[in-house]
């Protein structure tokens, strides 16, 4: 069997698991009968159950947030301005948590159980984020601090782990109306240079 498809496997399995039992409660045991491969097999691909997780996480993240980045070069192959473009970056994201339930638990309620490093790796993935928000802004020629970028996406994560939360997963779409007045409130450069932009074609 290809390594990458024992791993797809495997990581969609302790999505599943911790999904449903927590993440403490899952073992090695349970991701190599869930993923149907032999523990020497898990072993090979993975140190132990938290580079699983961690593993997981680094393709998932991966996953939505290159969707993130195509739907905000798409918006400004349209000419959009930058908070048409962030917009467009906060709705794809929304989007794609919706569409996985499952790993938008792990990755917002369970990995706080995972350690110091879930952790690190959780803030590494904010600061991608916060490199495309400045970069879409940059382009169209305004400015937005590291703290804006930062305040704004923790204004996300919070109604996204609060939803999460209440079972409203197959809801997040809809948080783009409550995001928007906050992005306008970072984004006041952006969307006087967006408002400039398509003024001029």
């Amino acid at each position: 069997m290809p390594a990458t498809e024992i791993r797809c496997r495997v990581e969609n399995a302790m999505a599943a698991l911790t999904a449903e039992k927590g993440y403490a409660a899952v073992t090695i045991d349970d991701l190599a009968r869930a993923a149907r491969i032999s523990k020497r097999t898990f072993y090979d691909h993975y140190a132990g159950k938290e580079d699983c997780l961690l593993a997981a996480y680094e393709s998932a993240a991966g996953r939505v947030l290159d969707a993130a980045r195509r739907a905000a070069d798409a918006a400004a192959a349209r000419g959009e301005g930058a908070t048409a473009r962030v917009e467009a970056v906060i709705s794809t994201y929304l989007k794609a948590l919706a569409a996985q339930p499952e790993m938008t638990r792990v990755f917002h309620v369970e990995i706080q159980a995972a350690g110091a490093e879930a952790l690190r790796r959780h803030l590494a993935v904010d600061l991608r984020y916060v490199a495309l928000l400045q970069r879409i802004v940059r382009e169209d020629g305004g400015t937005l601090s590291r703290a804006g970028a930062i305040a704004a996406l923790g204004a996300v994560h919070e109604l996204v782990l609060h939803a999460v939360a209440e079972g409203r997963t197959a809801r997040l779409p809809s948080l783009l109306a409550t995001v928007r007045p906050i992005l306008h409130a970072v984004l006041p450069a952006a969307r006087g240079a967006g408002t400039r932009s398509r003024a001029s074609n």
